[in-house]
């Protein structure tokens, strides 16, 4: 007696030094009846490479709700600056750092607080249809390392058709 349905959609653009993903995620799931999973995410990342193509700018916005964990809602504003240490057709592997603002609604509290962000991001080609993924963010708050987010994935992604995907 468990049921779970998950859906995300993403989309990416790049043009000349130009990069914006896009993306909206959702779960719910029950087991004998009790829900035990109700998120739904959106993000938005806009990066603006430099004269190099390796190292770039850019903002990053994340706002989701976690029925089960009582969080109405949680705002993360990040700009910052990246770095593509290798960025061939097959494979792709950067980071990035910066600050940031978390301001989110916990229960009955609401708060802000100055944050930190720490990210890393690996895609692997397998061929022209498919691709392995992997992404973590570490986010603490600057005045308070004890209180902070771990925002982890991974996968593997294969192309349905030119404008459709499918990701595990």
């Amino acid at each position: 007696e468990t049921l779970l349905m998950t859906a995300d959609i993403l989309a990416l653009k790049k043009w000349e030094l130009n990069e914006l993903s896009l993306g909206a995620a959702g779960a719910f799931g029950e087991v004998q009846g009790e829900r035990n999973n109700e998120t739904i995410r959106g993000y938005s990342q806009y990066n603006r490479l430099f004269a190099n193509e390796r190292t770039f700018g850019l903002l990053k916005v994340d706002l989701m709700h976690d029925g089960i964990a009582d969080v109405e809602y949680r705002l993360t504003l990040s700009p910052g600056l990246g770095h593509y240490f290798f960025r061939t057709d097959r494979f792709e592997l950067s980071a990035e750092l910066g600050p940031g603002y978390v301001y989110e609604k916990l229960g009955s509290q609401t708060e802000g607080y100055a944050s930190a962000r720490a990210a890393e991001s690996l895609r692997y080609k397998i061929n022209d249809r498919a691709r392995l993924w992997q992404k973590v963010e570490f986010v603490p708050q600057v005045d308070q390392w004890t209180n902070y987010l771990i925002i982890a994935e991974v996968g593997v992604e294969s192309d349905l058709t030119e404008k459709l995907g499918l990701r595990f």
